[in-house]
């Protein structure tokens, strides 16, 4: 799937999966469910609850999956949330 937007929710069902090649300077976060985010040649594995988030920081692709029901992955760049904080 490609998605060439700075914005945007996709609904991952249970065991559903979507990788991100272009992902460098964009913040994760679950906006519903349990989220399990694996980059490629890093060994960490990354799980955001409801309301959790991560910037990327590198610029290896990634891996989001939906973990026990169905997940709501939001993307944005890391950007938007700075401008926020400001405000």
């Amino acid at each position: 799937m490609l998605i060439d937007t700075a914005r945007t929710r996709m609904l991952l069902e249970r065991g559903q999966s979507t990788r991100l090649t272009s992902a460098t300077a964009a913040h994760l976060a679950s906006a519903g469910g349990t989220l399990w985010v694996t980059i490629d040649n890093d060994p960490r594995d990354i799980v955001l609850e409801a309301g959790d988030g991560f910037d990327v920081t590198g610029e290896a692709p990634l891996v989001v999956e939906a973990l026990g029901g169905p997940a709501v992955l939001e993307l944005r760049p890391v950007d938007d949330l700075v401008a926020e904080a400001l405000l």
